[in-house]
């Protein structure tokens, strides 16, 4: 196995976000709760179709996470070999792996840096103030922003220089410790409806935890804050009013539910 697919790509960005390697196995852990989707169907299909074998998730209550453990030997010597995954930590140091920052194909660029966001980054929806804007926004979430966030100084930048030849504008910052033992973090923001469909057609989601968001986005507008993956599914299925989130109190809200605005169109 020495060929670079999209679907390892897609695999060296979770590991890099959510693995570890010793000598004798690669491991992967999520969320136990939001990310049991996400490893039962698209980390299992990513690792059927790259190195068809199939894994079995399964919970790990010690720790409160889910996700599953590989002994097979030619799996961990491509992780170390090929895509330069060392044992041991990798939370300070992590990059990608230079044959996917070597390569030409804009699909092994946008196949790790959603692997990578989709077990490490997020997608929220903020409040909008200011005068320019309807009194509604300052009320709901509906301005979108992608965050990648990471203590490896030199991964951000690796994501960043991907995300400009993919031609996706962001921002990078660093972001201060408060804690006096814990290490300084380094964000990459990309904020904006438009530039989150400009994600979305280039690099998108796979881990539903992202995708629920995204398409109560696309279908109300809005994105309550504080939900599960369960009850954004519920949303979507017409089980759950989004609008139950918010105060009964905030009469501007029933006000413009009853006009049937759609606050997505109020950037």
């Amino acid at each position: 196995m020495n060929k670079t697919t999209p679907e390892i790509s897609e695999l060296a960005g979770i590991f890099a976000a959510d693995g570890c390697m010793q000598k004798d196995y690669i491991c992967f852990w999520g969320n136990i709760t939001e990310d049991k989707d996400h490893y039962n169907n698209t980390i299992s299909n990513l690792f059927k179709k790259a190195f068809n074998v199939q894994i079995n998730p399964h919970e790990k209550k010690s720790n409160s996470v889910y996700g599953f453990y590989i002994c097979n030997k030619d799996i961990i010597k491509f992780f170390n070999k090929n895509l330069e995954f060392k044992p041991g930590c990798k939370t300070y140091n992590v990059r990608i792996p230079k044959i996917i920052m070597n390569s030409k194909n804009p699909k092994i660029w946008s196949s790790f840096i959603r692997g990578f966001c989709d077990s490490d980054g997020s997608l929220n929806f903020d409040k909008r103030y200011g005068n320019c804007c309807q009194k509604i926004l300052n009320k709901i979430h509906t301005y979108p922003r992608i965050q990648i966030k990471s203590v490896s100084s030199e991964l951000i930048k690796d994501v960043s220089i991907l995300l400009n030849r993919l031609s996706i504008n962001h921002f990078v910052c660093k972001i201060k410790s408060k804690k006096y033992n814990e290490k300084d973090s380094n964000l990459i923001q990309i904020s904006g409806k438009d530039r989150l469909e400009k994600w979305m057609k280039i690099i998108g989601f796979n881990n539903p935890v992202h995708e629920t968001r995204y398409e109560i986005f696309k279908k109300y507008g809005f994105v309550p804050i504080y939900t599960t993956i369960s009850q954004r599914k519920e949303i979507l299925e017409g089980k759950i009013d989004p609008w139950d989130f918010y105060p009964r109190r905030t009469r501007g809200l029933v006000w413009i539910r009853r006009q049937d605005i759609n606050p997505a169109k109020a950037f």
